[in-house]
């Protein structure tokens, strides 16, 4: 064979190999209807919230490994938040995110990386064994979820 067909191929197996990276991630983080994005995510923010619920419980009973697992379980959900929201996706009535999340969405991944290190922060207090600052590091998870809440998040509907 030519130099020629070898660099062929290489450029032609490069450039499978950078598509399927390229695209594989977008397929499996929230490509599809938006009504099944929406369901997706929905899902998300639901097991973020129970997850939320345990940490509350782990540091108040201060058990601390169960504490670090169930924060590093909420850092690793967050971090997929930006990408199952991708504009068009807040389908139906029952969507609570707000259009503003596409007008400003380098600030949308800016909170979500910034609660992200929060849940992580506190995965090292408990993990740590630090007792006096794992209501202090949570309160600051807390506030950072409600940061991106206010201005992204509509209101819940009261029946």
């Amino acid at each position: 064979m030519r130099t020629g067909n070898y660099r062929r191929r290489f450029l032609t197996c490069a450039l499978a190999v950078a598509v399927f990276w390229g695209v594989f991630p977008a397929l499996s983080q929230g490509a599809g209807p938006p009504e099944d994005i929406q369901k997706k995510r929905t899902a998300l923010m639901k097991k973020i919230n129970k997850t939320m619920r345990l940490i509350r419980v782990y540091a108040k009973k201060s058990q601390m490994k169960e504490l670090t697992g169930a924060a590093l379980d909420v850092a690793k959900l967050i971090d997929r938040i930006p990408g199952l929201s991708p504009e068009g996706s807040a389908f139906g009535p029952k969507s609570r995110i707000k259009p503003e999340v596409w007008e400003e969405f380098d600030r949308y991944i800016k909170l979500t990386e910034e609660t992200s290190a929060a849940a992580r922060s506190l995965a090292k207090v408990a993990q740590a064994g630090d007792g006096a600052s794992l209501m202090p590091s949570f309160t600051s998870l807390a506030k950072a979820c409600r940061a991106c809440h206010k201005p992204f998040r509509k209101k819940k509907k009261r029946n």
